[in-house]
C-alpha cells in the first residue's frame, strides 16, 4: 500500500497453549505423512477459511523449540473481505516498523521477518 509492505499476524488467544496472547503468523505444525505445502493449504484453511495460491518459500527455519517452513503470499487490498479469522482473537496488518516494534510478538517470527522485509527491499 502506497510502497509500504505490510504482513497480515494472528493475535493469538488468551488461552492458548503456546505464547497466550501474543502476536504470530498464522499456521501450525505438520500432521503424520504431510508435506509442508500440504500442511500450508490445511492450517491457512482451518485458521482463516482461505485457501493460498501463488505462495513461495521464504525459508525452511531451525529454532530451538521448533522447525518452521515459512512461506508467503501477495494478497489483495480485499484480503480482509476474502479471509476469515477462525482462530485467535483477530488478525491485524504491520508494515516493518510496526512489527520489529511490537512487544507483544513472537521472537521466533521477528527472526523470518526481518528476513521477509530484507528480502522483499533487494
Amino acid at each position: 500500500t502506497n510502497g509500504d509492505v505490510f504482513v497480515f499476524l494472528q493475535k493469538r488467544s488468551k488461552t492458548a497453549k503456546r505464547i497466550p496472547d501474543y502476536f504470530g503468523f498464522f499456521g501450525g505444525g505438520l500432521d503424520e505423512e504431510e508435506t509442508p505445502e500440504q500442511a500450508l493449504t490445511r492450517e491457512i484453511s482451518e485458521e482463516l477459511n482461505y485457501q493460498p495460491q501463488d505462495y513461495f518459500l521464504l525459508k525452511f527455519y531451525e529454532f530451538d523449540r521448533k522447525e518452521a517452513w515459512v512461506f508467503c503470499q501477495k494478497v489483495s487490498d480485499n484480503f480482509a473481505n476474502e479471509a476469515e479469522v477462525l482462530e485467535g482473537q483477530y488478525g491485524q496488518w504491520f508494515n516493518q516498523p510496526q512489527a520489529l516494534a511490537e512487544k507483544m510478538l513472537i521472537d521466533e517470527d521477528k527472526i523470518v521477518l526481518r528476513d521477509f522485509f530484507e528480502k522483499i527491499s533487494n
